[in-house]
């Protein structure tokens, strides 16, 4: 049996990647999914079992009326889940109810598939509803080999072991505390155009920020460089689920600033006005280099994590998540 948990939704792949003529496999939650779409570009998500052998459904054909097993040719209906055929059936005869294969209720929104997983009816905002590229985009899939609540911390005490932007070099100097906007928990930190050097960060005006914005729950993390006026240069959504084994599934897009802002490296200029990549994000991480980081910022994640699930919390972080 899986484990109940509380629903939320979920993006667990580029829009892209899920096509019309095969499914996809994914996992959100530690659970594998069969994605697929369709005639109509509809896309559905199944457990990716069959209920008559537990064989994979994702390397199965895409059929008018759901998505077929490759080992008997049962094909299941997206939506409901419902065994709409079984080859060796008469036509007089009806495919019992019970087999039928869970079925995730799913929705594409901004270059994502967003998969309902848990308890209750799906409601609330997608992870990824307010993503819009104003610029050059870039996007990527990994399999990481960091836990998910792993994941989320390091973004917070060393986002420079999950990320780069060429050129940029991101302190350890935070320019004040996390604070918490809705459920993420936003944390702006100082960064130097590379060869500047840090110098002592209380006599320096950083010339850029980087604000991390890391959920308490779920795994929508954004990511924006900016320059200190506010200028966006980057922004970057990751989003991020529990794979199998200790892993973290990724999937993620973002977009640069298409016109040039004064104030910028001439490293950062020309890379710009040839279209490279002003950002990349990891799909393998140095486990030395993430060892050897601080606990600092993530504190402050699971203190208001303890204070909204605990009946009882401690005082202090009563205090911490007000």
């Amino acid at each position: 049996m899986f484990e109940k948990k509380v629903g939320r939704w979920w993006a667990v792949a580029l829009a892209e990647a899920v096509k019309g003529d095969k499914a996809l496999a994914v996992t959100c939650e530690g659970e594998q999914l069969a994605l697929f779409r369709n005639d109509a570009g509809g896309v559905f998500a199944l457990e990716d079992r069959c209920p008559h052998r537990r064989v994979p459904l994702s390397p199965g054909p895409v059929k008018a009326n759901g998505l077929q097993c490759p080992y008997h040719g049962w094909t299941f209906d997206g939506a409901s889940g419902v065994c709409a055929d079984i080859p060796n059936l008469r036509r007089d005869e009806k495919v019992p109810a019970r087999y039928a294969a869970r079925a995730f209720p799913a929705i594409e929104c901004n270059g994502f598939i967003h998969v309902w997983h848990g308890e209750g009816r799906p409601h609330g905002e997608l992870p990824c509803f307010g993503y819009q590229a104003f610029g050059p985009e870039r996007k990527g899939v990994a399999v990481v080999g960091l836990a998910l609540h792993d994941y989320l911390d390091m973004m917070l005490d060393g986002p420079e072991c999950l990320l780069r932007f060429p050129g940029v070099q991101i302190t350890d100097f935070f320019l004040g505390d996390p604070r918490r906007q809705g459920r993420h928990l936003v944390l702006d930190r100082g960064a130097v155009w590379t060869g500047k050097g840090p110098g002592p960060a209380f006599v320096r005006d950083y010339p850029l920020w980087l604000r991390t914005r890391v959920p308490l729950d779920g795994g929508d993390i954004q990511v924006e460089l900016m320059t200190s006026d506010e200028v966006l240069l980057v922004s970057i959504v990751i989003a991020a689920s529990a794979n199998r084994r200790g892993t973290t599934s990724l999937c993620w897009r973002g977009f640069q600033r298409r016109n040039p802002v004064a104030g910028t490296s001439l490293k950062w200029r020309v890379r710009q006005a040839i279209g490279m990549t002003l950002f990349d994000v990891f799909g393998a991480v140095d486990g030395r280099a993430v060892a050897a980081v601080e606990v600092a910022p993530s504190i402050e994640r699971h203190a208001f994590v303890v204070a909204s699930t605990s009946p009882n919390p401690p005082t202090f972080l009563k205090k911490s998540a007000a």
